[in-house]
């Protein structure tokens, strides 16, 4: 932690991005739990008790990360689990470049957190089980709303996991989520 936001521009420095984002995100979680199981003593209300503000990409493996506290140290259900997280999380987007929105290898990810690649493998299979099922037989529409991005080398696209993870999404001012929707997240 004593250089925020390193250069990632090398594999080393995106391991440290990455390792980074996902050390403040999860202390962060933990936090949050212990603090409302202390005070309510369960966590089906925590979408009641509190919410949880992406602001843009860089905490967006939270989503993850709550799903991996809920189902593995809580022993909650995926689809219970994945309820509380929704209503939990709310998205702010900061960019309308697709270019500029946060992606990670796949290898990257897998490697340094297998089971949350686990949760975003099941969280993203179910969701485009769903697209097909509104969209049958476009492909075009599945490519484009995967949380995995085929066509750099496999990447996992974090905007798309904040998106999914999220009951409420918004750019930065009225104008910017009106172009988000015309743009960026079209298909989503």
């Amino acid at each position: 932690t004593r250089v925020l936001y390193p250069a990632d521009s090398s594999a080393a420095g995106q391991e440290l991005r990455l390792r980074q984002e996902y050390f403040f995100s999860s202390a962060s979680l933990q936090d949050i739990i212990q603090r409302h199981l202390s005070t309510h003593g369960e966590l089906r209300s925590l979408p009641d008790k509190a919410a949880i503000q992406l602001n843009d990409t860089h905490p967006a493996v939270a989503v993850a990360e709550l799903m991996r506290l809920l189902t593995d140290i809580h022993g909650f259900k995926f689809d219970e689990a994945w309820d509380i997280t929704k209503r939990t999380f709310a998205y702010t987007n900061h960019t309308l470049l697709p270019e500029a929105l946060e992606s990670w290898p796949v290898p990257l990810m897998e490697r340094l957190l297998p089971r949350h690649m686990q949760i975003i493998y099941l969280i993203n299979a179910l969701h485009l089980g769903a697209v097909r099922r509104t969209f049958p037989n476009d492909e075009r529409l599945l490519s484009a709303v995967s949380m995995i991005d085929e066509s750099q080398g496999r990447r996992v696209r974090m905007s798309h996991l904040a998106f999914l993870g999220s009951h409420r999404v918004n750019g930065v001012s009225a104008l910017h989520t009106d172009l988000m929707r015309q743009t960026v997240f079209h298909d989503l």
